[in-house]
């Protein structure tokens, strides 16, 4: 199944098999080829169900809607299109029959009007899916300018304003020198969704590098800690230890001398994490 764009919601295309022999051949490809642009527009990308195993038999697309489009003949070269719209858990239930009693769109047509029937269909399907199925997210932030994304890949910076099917959105906020913020948003109702949210300051506690600096502030303290002790023993040992053990003389000073090279490099480590708490 191919891939949506970035930020767009798959909406699964079912035409009824019957579409074109009770419409127009190449009826049922007509309204989907003009659908695309409109439904991209909504935050949507429209997807051919194809086999709907492919779809009833994963938990990804559970929330996903399907566009299920069929006609009726009424005899004389009229009829009736109906477009049902239910999510695939609703059509894994077969509550197909109960969505078509209260279809997204009835569109009534008589002999000879069929050569316009696809662009009026798509306008109806791309009107009512604006009014019942996509909201409007406004998001501005105080101060102003902070980087927008979500996890399906939208972004932005703030003020910023973007159409969306509905549903819950994760939002994450990001501008140098303040806290980022996560905020989960309630798209569950058509409409104008606007949000003003106030960053805070970033405290240089918060920062990412506030452990690597502790982490090695600590190793600092440990590295001093054994230097002393072995330099304590280094100075302990008398001229005798110097001439009959020179080994051990030795071995104490270079190890003394190790120590403190790891200390003063974590020292050095640690005021470097500590200084780039104060800017991320």
């Amino acid at each position: 199944m191919p891939e949506c764009k970035t930020g767009n919601q798959p909406l699964f295309y079912s035409p009824h098999p019957l579409l074109d022999a009770r419409t127009a051949p190449g009826f049922s490809d007509s309204v989907r080829r003009q659908l695309r642009d409109p439904l991209r527009e909504l935050g949507y990308c429209i997807q051919e169900a194809g086999d709907y195993r492919a779809i009833l038999d994963t938990s990804r697309y559970a929330e996903n809607l399907v566009l299920q489009t069929q006609a009726t003949e009424e005899g004389g070269g009229s009829g009736t299109v109906l477009v049902a719209l239910l999510r695939v858990r609703e059509l894994a239930r077969g509550r197909l029959a109960e969505a078509l009693t209260r279809p997204l769109v009835s569109l009534h047509f008589g002999p000879g009007e069929v050569s316009t029937l696809p662009n009026i269909l798509v306008k109806k399907i791309s009107e009512n899916l604006r009014s019942q199925y996509v909201a409007d997210l406004l998001i501005r932030s105080h101060p102003d300018g902070a980087d927008v994304r979500t996890p399906s890949g939208l972004e932005g910076r703030t003020p910023v304003e973007w159409v969306m099917p509905l549903g819950i959105v994760e939002v994450t906020l990001e501008k140098d020198g303040w806290a980022p913020m996560k905020r989960e948003i309630d798209l569950s109702v058509p409409g104008l969704h606007a949000y003003d949210l106030q960053l805070s300051k970033r405290h240089f506690y918060n920062s990412r590098f506030i452990y690597p600096a502790l982490a090695t502030g600590a190793i600092s303290l440990i590295a001093f800690g054994f230097e002393n002790h072995y330099f304590s023993r280094y100075q302990a040992l008398g001229a005798v230890d110097r001439k009959d053990r020179p080994e051990v003389f030795g071995d104490t000073f270079h190890t003394a001398k190790t120590y403190e090279g790891i200390a003063y490099t974590a020292l050095g480590l640690a005021w470097l994490n500590l200084a780039l708490c104060f800017t991320f």
